[in-house]
């Protein structure tokens, strides 16, 4: 079935990253983060703040499984895309430094981690001690915590792919320092300047090997200027010459390698389509800059398929509001006006103690802002999180699929109301696996947007206190009557893009694999568009129908629990 047809060479919408396996390392270690502005306002002080916090960090891009990582990408990259998306490398040096991987052959055999998993306000202070310490340590005497945690981050991408790794990047300088310092901590000598053209990995391995880990390539590492730097705010056209150059030689020096020695080159091109001479070639030609589009397998299921599209894709407007713009608006909003009404301060379902945010769900020891921590006398807790709709370590399956495979709707008699470059993301919430009854529901609010799941906002939280209440606990899952935006549209043309033949047979299928994957076709309907499509679904038992949440539903909503 024909989509809105996003580059083909993201893969299918259906694919994702399910995230870190629930109970490993990376899990683990994403949920024992440093308290970043602590330590940041304990060692620069200051009246601003220099981590963004409000969003929460982004640890990684790529892949977390064993040995499915040849490359490894250091970079100081993190603006608003990032946020948005929750991964690393989103944005427009993350465009550009996934044009080089593809470069180099690679499509997705890599795992890129950040200097910081905090966005920064301004830029890398290099030139203040105190922020160079928190930044890269110190060659003698205590360790930044930052440092430390970032390098148990490294240390346990070497031990994941110790059979795979081959090559080691540093992105800008913030990158190659990070680079240099983790590699002279464990045993090697790095040095960052020169694009890491000094750099002898030997010791490395070594080390590992003290620690019950063999590493079957010496690393080869390499740096490339911080793409970023072209743009006419910064250096220019000189600037661009310069970091053609710097892409160029890290090229060849890859090419260098592959071609004295074989055992390198053999595995390099494992799971690589194009030839090696093609490959070659192309390596020892003159880099060409510019942007390539990212996998939807590195993004989470149901992520707005404007990240990771061209580019930067998003504005920040101070420190708690981003506006993700469609293929037709501007970076900054540049020649457009744009007005917002002030944001709410409706808590929407959270609480407020003693002046801090409490999520429901959550313990002593987390931040409103994290993942849920990690804590030895709480061990399950940092596995609450959703790996996706096919379950563990899956990246794609019939049921991801099917809930992505939906018509051209522009192509349709009515049209939703986002601009088709955004895509159609967030479909479901819950556990189709699991689930005991599932909703079928109108969208209510556009929270689902940014949180890639159906029903977040304020009356997916009163959906959930509901489905508390009738005993369901967590055996379920909510699918919205449509994937696209139609808030505010009037119901009858709601209606009737709902009903259309090519939509009705989508959510069929949708139906039809969550049925193989262990759902019970028992459904409750959420607003009016729902309760009239669902006589469309083959299969289903229909047990209840509830109005949007609001005071003078509430006794309907009690009836029907």
């Amino acid at each position: 079935m024909a989509a809105y047809s996003p580059d083909k060479r993201r893969g299918n919408p259906g694919e994702y990253d399910p995230g870190p396996e629930k109970g490993s390392n990376f899990a683990n270690l994403f949920g024992s983060t440093p308290n970043y502005r602590a330590i940041a306002d304990h060692v620069l002080g200051g009246r601003e703040e220099k981590f963004r916090w409000q969003f929460g960090p982004m640890w990684y891009r790529g892949r977390l499984g064993k040995n499915e990582a040849k490359a490894f990408v250091v970079g100081q990259e993190g603006a608003q895309d990032e946020n948005v998306s929750n991964r690393a490398f989103t944005g427009s040096t993350g465009t550009k430094t996934q044009k080089f991987l593809n470069h180099l052959g690679l499509t997705d055999q890599y795992l890129i981690l950040n200097t910081f998993v905090y966005t920064i306000n301004g830029q890398l202070d290099h030139e203040n001690p105190k922020f160079k310490w928190l930044e890269q340590g110190a060659e003698s005497g205590k360790e930044s915590p930052i440092v430390e945690y970032r390098h148990q981050l490294f240390d346990e991408m070497v031990r994941q792919n110790a059979g795979s790794l081959q090559l080691v990047m540093g992105v800008g300088s913030g990158g190659k320092a990070s680079v240099a310092t983790w590699i002279n901590a464990r045993g090697g000598n790095c040095s960052p300047a020169k694009n890491l053209e000094n750099c002898d990995t030997k010791r490395v391995n070594a080390y590992f090997k003290r620690q019950g880990i063999n590493l079957k390539h010496e690393l080869l590492v390499v740096g490339v200027p911080h793409p970023g730097g072209a743009s006419p705010n910064n250096g220019g056209l000189e600037a661009l010459k310069s970091i053609v150059r710097g892409f160029t030689d890290a090229a060849k020096r890859v090419a260098k390698k592959i071609e004295s020695d074989k055992t390198y080159s053999a595995e390099w091109f494992e799971g690589i389509s194009e030839s090696k001479t093609a490959v070659l070639r192309r390596l020892k030609s003159e880099y060409k800059y510019g942007n390539a589009p990212i996998p939807f397998k590195d993004f989470a299921f149901g992520t707005n398929w404007r990240m990771g599209a061209q580019g930067t894709t998003s504005n920040r407007r101070g420190s708690d509001s981003i506006q993700v713009f469609s293929d037709k608006g501007k970076y900054n909003n540049d020649g457009h006006t744009v007005k917002y009404d002030r944001v709410t301060d409706d808590l929407n379902g959270m609480l407020s103690v003693a002046g801090e945010i409490r999520v429901p769900g959550m313990l002593d020891f987390d931040l409103a802002y994290e993942m849920p921590r990690f804590e030895k006398k709480a061990p399950d807790h940092v596995n609450l999180y959703d790996n996706g709709p096919c379950g563990g370590t899956k990246s794609s399956c019939a049921l991801s699929l099917a809930l992505q495979d939906w018509p051209d709707f522009n192509s349709l008699s009515v049209k939703p109301l986002n601009h088709e470059s955004f895509g159609h993301g967030p479909v479901y919430r819950g556990r189709f696996a699991k689930a005991k009854l599932i909703v079928l529901a109108d969208q209510q609010s556009q929270d689902d947007f940014f949180s890639a799941r159906a029903l977040t906002g304020e009356a997916g939280q009163h959906l959930q206190r509901w489905l508390e209440v009738i005993g369901v606990d967590e055996n379920y899952a909510i699918l919205r009557t449509l994937p696209v935006d139609t808030l505010g549209m009037d119901t009858q043309d709601a209606k009737e893009l709902a009903l259309d033949k090519k939509v009705v047979s989508a959510r069929n299928k949708i139906f039809a694999e969550a049925k193989k994957a262990g759902a019970s076709m028992k459904v409750v309907t959420l607003g009016p568009v729902a309760e009239e499509v669902a006589k469309s679904i083959d299969g289903i038992d229909v047990v209840a129908h509830l109005d949007a949440p609001s005071s003078k539903n509430a006794s309907d909503w009690d009836a029907a629990a």
